[in-house]
């Protein structure tokens, strides 16, 4: 019986493994915006919110905490967002959906991957920072309903 047990898990698990393998991002384009940085939409996932050069506002995905924090720093500041255009698994999809993804970030002369491989060389980002995570929480930005995003 007990061998019954173990054949059912190793079976169960094959499948749960399957089931849970994320299908690869699919790049499309990268192109940068720059504008000023307003806050966040936040719903399911976090979306920095810019109003470009042209008075635009426009919404992205973001993916990366230690991204949402840099940009929380620079709040009502301008910067320049390098952006992905990707087919993404999307959980609460459950399929793949076509995003544009902040991949980068820059302000005034700091980049986010020089200021992230700084605060990596000095210790661990949760110990430095602490809740990192929810920084975007006090940086909300409610967007017109009337605006396309």
């Amino acid at each position: 019986m007990n061998l019954n047990l173990i054949f059912i898990l190793a079976v169960l698990s094959g499948v749960v493994a399957d089931d849970f393998e994320i299908p690869p991002n699919i790049v499309y384009d990268s192109t940068t915006v720059s504008g000023i940085f307003l806050g966040y939409e936040v719903g399911d996932y976090i979306h920095p919110i810019i109003r470009d050069e042209s008075g635009k506002i426009m919404s992205f995905w973001s993916t990366d905490p230690l991204m949402d924090y840099f940009l929380t720093c620079h709040v009502n500041e301008r910067v320049i967002l390098d952006i992905e255009e990707a087919d993404s698994y999307i959980w609460e999809v459950g399929e793949m959906m076509r995003i544009l993804r902040v991949i980068g970030a820059s302000t005034g002369s700091v980049s986010f991957s020089h200021w992230r491989d700084s605060l990596e060389a000095v210790g661990q980002p949760e110990d430095l920072l602490g809740d990192y995570f929810s920084a975007p929480y006090n940086c909300l930005f409610e967007v017109p309903s009337d605006i396309i995003k």
